[in-house]
């Protein structure tokens, strides 16, 4: 199982290293962040309700998947009503702090078994820093993604890095141990055993894939 203090510790290391910055969310720009944004709400598109939907946000750092659809008018396009939930007190009071609107709460999915549902449920990229061994880091996404499936009532997005990002990869970050590397078919071979309806994206980005799990 993937050491929660380990993951607190790691972030809340970077927040006070960088402070407010897409670098204490190891994210590479923000780019890159809106890039996964943006497929994730395609989701919309290929779910089962489009508008007057509630959204929650698992693992949402500073709120900035809230801030995206904000700033691309999602809200009330599709009358979204948002959650975020994250492990990290200190991130959540940075997520207060840039969107005072928006709705934070300090949860733990996989502690806390009695949650509401959500139309949606999205994970960005908080698989993707392992802070144990393959066998337990695999064993803790899977859990996770029986949760997070758990927890809608439509479908979720979850997005990981992919084996895709180790030839375009600095050596350091490939030394450093500290990410985990997808094999997208393996992902896949376990997201058909919580579901047969299902889509894989790995056309927007050579070291990054989404799956849609829907009900």
């Amino acid at each position: 199982m993937t050491d929660k203090k380990k993951q607190i510790d790691y972030f809340e290391g970077l927040l006070a290293k960088h402070g407010e910055s897409f670098l204490a969310l190891d994210w590479n720009s923000p780019e890159s962040q809106k890039l996964r944004y943006k497929i994730f709400k395609d989701l919309f598109v290929w779910g089962k309700k489009s508008t007057g939907i509630s959204i929650l946000d698992v693992g949402c750092g500073f709120g900035d998947l809230y801030g995206y659809f904000k700033a691309e008018k999602l809200l009330g396009r599709h009358k979204i009503r948002y959650t975020g939930y994250d492990v990290s007190a200190k991130l959540l009071e940075v997520a207060k702090k840039k969107y005072p609107d928006g709705r934070f709460e300090l949860k733990d999915i996989l502690e806390e078994r009695h949650l509401p549902k959500f139309d949606y449920v999205f994970c960005s990229g908080v698989f993707n820093i392992r802070t144990g061994a393959t066998a337990n880091h695999l064993e803790f996404v899977k859990e996770m993604l029986l949760r997070l499936y758990d927890l809608a009532n439509y479908g979720i997005g979850v997005n990981f890095l992919s084996e895709g990002a180790i030839p375009i990869s600095v050596p350091e970050d490939l030394n450093s141990g500290r990410y985990f590397y997808f094999k997208p078919e393996e992902i896949m071979s376990f997201c058909r055993f919580i579901s047969n309806r299902f889509i894989i994206r790995h056309d927007y980005h050579p070291g990054d894939f989404t799956v849609y799990l829907f009900k």
